[in-house]
């Protein structure tokens, strides 16, 4: 592990560690091993000053220019397989494709200001490699779009159709408002250490680890040394969730939120885990008056390391969890549960 990336682990503060230099094997370190898939994953960023843009953009023109970014990213991440990159146009929605055997995912621009990236599962190694060539290209294809909708809104505006008016003379009209990063984990087939030949429930490891008290059949919590659910009474129980979000230690208006879920789907096989790393839109201050946070953060490579190093893989897999599928070994997967 290189210095940078150890201050950058002691501070949080990323913003001398080139992601794409973040070895697999300092990477995957303690309890991340165990996780040997990922679901799925979503980056969501919202800008402001387009609305619905039928009327106002030429999204052939936007599109063509977005295209053009999307490959310079592809170049600097050296996935090569260029051609495999499609585009998408309707009134509403551009759509970007990249079809590759192990990079491949979805870029969409919404009218409403939407801009998202999907990715589906995978073998974590695999995600880690695109993830750590892709994300800190974000970004500048980011910065890009942007520019395309000032300079589309600037044309319908003001009435300038000849691309004459040079880029830095075009008001500013369109801003990110916020982002978040959405990383998917599913655990199942769970097997207590000490007797792996038996399977228990989502539900099971759930009472374990998280829920020590639960409401009996009139909503009532006993909090009393004898208040603890029996096993026998496990089956008048449905689906359970749970969702808790910690604020960022370091950046404001940052939420880190760690969501589990256990669903009666599959016979109850499945965990399934929620880790975000968003921005808030305002904060208030200590009079309840609120104010704009500062969304630059996620135009900066810096954002997207502190999302996937120390967000998903310090806080999320080898803090949230292990520490609720502790006593149990399991498996993961990168789909559905059949």
């Amino acid at each position: 592990m290189n210095d940078e990336l150890e201050r950058a682990l002691r501070d949080r503060n990323y913003a001398g560690v080139f992601l794409d230099q973040v070895a697999w094997d300092d990477f995957c370190t303690g309890f991340t091993p165990f996780v040997g898939n990922i679901r799925g994953f979503t980056f969501e960023a919202i800008v402001s000053g387009v609305g619905r843009w039928a009327n106002l953009v030429d999204s052939s023109r936007v599109a063509l220019r977005l295209h053009g970014a999307i490959e310079e990213a592809l170049t600097e991440a050296r996935f090569a397989n260029i051609a495999n990159l499609e585009t998408n146009i309707s009134d509403e929605r551009l759509n970007f494709e990249f079809r590759d055997t192990d990079y491949a995912f979805g870029l969409d621009f919404y009218g409403n200001g939407r801009v998202v990236i999907t990715r589906l599962g995978s073998t974590l190694r695999t995600f880690h490699r695109w993830y750590t060539h892709f994300m800190p290209t974000v970004p500048d294809i980011l910065s890009k779009a942007i520019a395309a909708f000032d300079t589309e809104l600037h044309r319908t505006l003001e009435g300038n159709d000849n691309g004459s008016v040079p880029a830095d003379e075009i008001p500013q009209r369109v801003k990110l408002i916020t982002a978040s990063f959405t990383f998917d984990v599913v655990c199942h087939n769970f097997r207590p250490y000490r007797e792996q030949d038996r399977q228990v429930r989502n539900l099971d490891v759930m009472m374990e680890n998280i829920a020590i008290r639960l409401p009996d059949a009139d909503g009532r919590i006993d909090r009393s040394a004898n208040g603890a659910t029996p096993p026998s009474d496990f089956g008048s129980y449905g689906r359970m969730d749970y969702r808790v979000s910690r604020t960022h230690p370091l950046r404001e208006g940052i939420v880190q939120q760690m969501q589990v879920m256990a669903p009666s789907a599959s016979d109850w096989s499945g965990l399934f885990f929620q880790l975000v790393y968003s921005g808030a839109a305002f904060g208030s201050d200590a009079r309840g008056e609120r104010f704009r946070l500062d969304s630059q953060h996620f135009l900066q490579p810096a954002a997207a390391a502190d999302a996937y190093i120390s967000f998903f893989r310090d806080i999320g897999l080898k803090g949230f969890v292990h520490s609720v599928t502790d006593g149990y070994h399991f498996d993961t997967t990168s789909g559905s549960l059949a």
